[in-house]
């Protein structure tokens, strides 16, 4: 299948009065059309960054190096002028904080009819009815008292399905969902979680998912890819990674989370996520590993194909660079 996007050698740094924190230490993955790519990992390893860095919406104090190719250009060599007609339209993004994420100073319609007649250049009357349709299409049923309502006046759940009708409202090619359930109650989140996956086969756009919930990667994700510490250390098929995983992190993790059938105890992962202003060497995750040899304090291993479409940035596997 045909990639949308192609993320090459990504390092992002920010300057700050402490130092410079090296938050993405060369990631790289694709994601492919049509598809759903999960990004797992803990909170800080870099999930977050990396959609910030699709969208190119870095603060003044962040250096960023490295290819994001989107439909064949690289968007870091764009201009600012010509992001803005990415954002939004070929690129949409749904936030994981529905209560913050719309302003609380308009109405729904407001807010809606803007992002459209920006990206789609329609009149407001065509826009309103283009917002309708949006959202119809994510379950809401009384829309017009939806469009008339300021966001307080709206549950949770139904903010959440709003956020998701203004981004899809553009027909973007990639939807960026970054933790959309977190702040939303379990029997939301399921239904939040059916709605992308429903949305992606009716309008066919790609969705980068980043989550640090493993039970929602298995179960809408075509493929997965595991984050830590800046480094993306390994990518598969959904059912791959959970039946097959080989880095010593993705296995630490996913060894963690309870599973009645094994009946075993839980076993935690010794050590702390290591400071990024003050990385260790080669790989940042060998002060932590069981498997750690001489060439994991040296040396950062490279993302290498292990098996078909299975790839793990790991030492014990050949990822050495040649």
């Amino acid at each position: 299948m045909k990639e949308l996007l192609t993320i090459n050698d990504l390092y992002v740094n920010f300057r700050t009065m402490w130092g410079t924190a090296k938050v993405l230490n060369g990631v790289s993955l694709k994601i492919r059309k049509e598809e759903i790519f999960g990004l797992i990992g803990e909170t800080g390893c870099g999930k977050s960054v990396t959609a910030m860095s699709i969208l190119r919406l870095q603060p003044s104090n962040a250096e960023v190096y490295g290819e994001i190719i989107f439909k064949g250009e690289n968007i870091l060599e764009k201009s600012e002028e010509e992001m803005r007609k990415i954002r939004g339209k070929d690129i949409s993004v749904v936030f994981q904080d529905p209560m913050t994420s719309l302003n609380p100073l308009f109405k729904i319609k407001d807010q809606m009819v803007d992002v459209i007649t920006t990206h789609e250049g329609l009149s407001k009357e065509e826009s309103l009815r283009h917002a309708k349709k949006y959202l119809k299409s994510v379950g809401l049923a009384d829309v017009e008292r939806i469009l008339n309502s300021y966001p307080h006046e709206l549950s949770g759940g139904m903010r959440q399905r709003v956020l998701i009708a203004m981004a899809l409202s553009s027909n973007p090619s990639l939807l960026i969902a970054d933790e959309p359930t977190t702040a939303l109650d379990v029997t939301i989140q399921k239904q939040i979680l059916g709605l992308i996956l429903e949305l992606k086969e009716s309008y066919g756009f790609s969705v980068l998912l980043i989550t640090h919930d493993l039970g929602v990667v298995a179960e809408i994700c075509d493929r997965a890819g595991v984050m830590y510490a800046g480094n993306v250390v390994e990518v598969a098929n959904t059912e791959e990674l959970f039946e097959n995983t080989i880095h010593p992190y993705s296995k630490a993790l996913l060894s963690v989370v309870p599973d009645p059938r094994r009946r075993k105890h839980l076993k935690p992962l010794k050590g702390s996520v290591p400071s990024l202003i003050n990385p260790p060497d080669g790989c940042r995750f060998h002060p932590r590993c069981d498997c750690m040899k001489d060439a994991c304090t040296k040396q950062k291993p490279e993302l290498i194909e292990y098996s078909k479409d299975h790839f793990v940035a790991c030492h014990l596997y050949g990822g050495a660079k040649q």
